[in-house]
């Protein structure tokens, strides 16, 4: 490691990565006090209800009251922020990243450059991907497929105020097989502790348990369960084993999310009982959704992580004309049925940044016909659905203040919420544009 170090550093990746480890602060003390933000205009509730000339009063970290100016009474003893003519809107939730992995640019293979700066910042717990998030208005990340130990710990710390941070929910590994994503499509390693591959239902039911029962219980399961397609065969999990992390999961009270392809995968998946899917890049549905199998998927309430972002960049370079338009499609088709879409970006895979994934998939929500709107709503309210929680997701009293300011209006632009100019998490600026030029 050090040598990879000392080589990185005569890099124009050595400078990178020094300036991500030494660049970003630690955690700021947690806020305490009252704290009156005033003047913009408040995406309120569930609805995102819109309140001009609003006020959002926070105290040690926690929405106390929400209301027009006209309705509420600051606290004398208050620190009065003023954003009149900004948009305040409850923080971003990204559903799927992998915070252990590196990021590449679209058609970058990890090299010796890239794969010492991954064991940096696994090192120093990805202080670049952890920044961005903020930046970017994303206050709660889920990642879906990292070593346990280690996103353990970053859980911890950024919980408990030693790192700077959104706050983490995890799943530890996934459950795949030898011949399945990723293990051959990304070359990870079977004992890389990224992935489990359980060969019986026995198995993978002690699997699930000591993921559920050990020091660093895990909040969702991941499963892989993915056919590939006639040019890249892969290997499923066995019906049985599918059935049995799933049936285990549910005992000890966590929902299972699933990695997909074929709609043969989707069958398996929806006859299990799966809470949630990721992706829908299956190549099957490029000529539409087999009408019984989109009304069964609507009526079973499965939210859809969509990862439109991921479509976008894994057919930009196979000739298929049309395919991403296809997808998005089938989005519409979704929404349109009842369905549930939520926000996931799928960071760091190629081309996908933290952060900024996340608003390049909202623009994509809004292209396949979601209202900017809904496609907010998808990435807080219908988010932390998923996630099962009343703690965050919108801005209403009793929650916590997870907020992001922008500059301008996004539920008639979502291109507006890159105009991110403060993200506030549990009451404390941890972004601030504010006078920059």
């Amino acid at each position: 490691m050090l040598l990879a170090v000392a080589v990185l550093l005569g890099t124009g990746t050595g400078v990178a990565v020094l300036y991500d480890l030494t660049s970003y602060r630690p955690h700021t003390e947690r806020h305490s006090g009252d704290l009156a933000l005033v003047g913009a205009t408040v995406l309120r509730g569930d609805t995102l209800a819109p309140i001009t000339d609003g006020v959002v009063l926070v105290r040690d970290g926690v929405i106390t009251e929400v209301g027009a100016a006209t309705e509420l009474t600051v606290p004398e003893r208050a620190e009065v922020l003023d954003l009149s003519g900004y948009t305040l809107v409850p923080g971003l939730i990204d559903l799927h990243v992998h915070l252990g992995s590196s990021e590449l640019r679209d058609g970058d293979e990890p090299g010796p450059f890239t794969l010492p700066k991954a064991a940096w910042d696994a090192m120093r717990y990805a202080p670049a991907h952890r920044r961005a998030s903020l930046e970017h208005g994303v206050t709660t990340v889920r990642s879906l497929g990292d070593e346990l130990s280690w996103v353990a710990q970053i859980r911890a710390q950024v919980g408990e105020g030693e790192l700077e941070g959104p706050r983490i929910v995890m799943s530890g590994p996934l459950f795949t097989t030898r011949n399945g994503h990723p293990v051959t499509t990304a070359g990870t390693e079977p004992d890389s502790g990224v992935v489990l591959l359980p060969s019986t239902a026995m198995e993978a039911r002690s699997m699930v348990r000591d993921l559920a029962e050990g020091p660093h219980r895990v909040d969702f399961i991941k499963v892989v369960h993915d056919r590939g397609h006639s040019e890249r065969p892969l290997t499923p999990l066995p019906f049985d084993v599918l059935d049995a992390i799933v049936d285990e999961a549910h005992a000890h009270g966590l929902k299972v999310t699933a990695h997909w392809s074929t709609l043969q995968d989707l069958d398996d998946l929806l006859s299990v009982g799966i809470d949630g899917l990721e992706h829908v890049e299956s190549r099957e549905l490029l000529t539409g959704w087999p009408q019984h199998v989109l009304a069964r998927l609507v009526d079973a309430d499965v939210p859809l992580t969509a990862t439109l972002i991921v479509s976008e960049a894994a057919f930009a370079g196979q000739n298929a004309p049309g395919a991403v338009a296809a997808l998005q499609e089938r989005v519409r088709e979704f929404h349109a049925a009842g369905g549930r879409t939520v926000v996931g970006s799928d960071a760091a895979r190629p081309g996908v940044r933290f952060g900024a994934g996340v608003h390049r998939e909202l623009a994509l929500l809004v292209a396949s016909g979601l209202s900017p709107l809904d496609a907010l709503r998808a990435a807080t309210v219908e988010a932390a659905r998923v996630l099962a929680t009343d703690k965050f997701g919108t801005i209403a009293a009793g929650k916590a203040a997870d907020l992001v300011v922008v500059d301008g209006d996004p539920t008639t632009d979502i291109g507006v919420m890159r105009n991110v100019v403060m993200t506030f998490r549990d009451g404390r600026p941890v972004f601030d544009m504010r006078g920059a030029n």
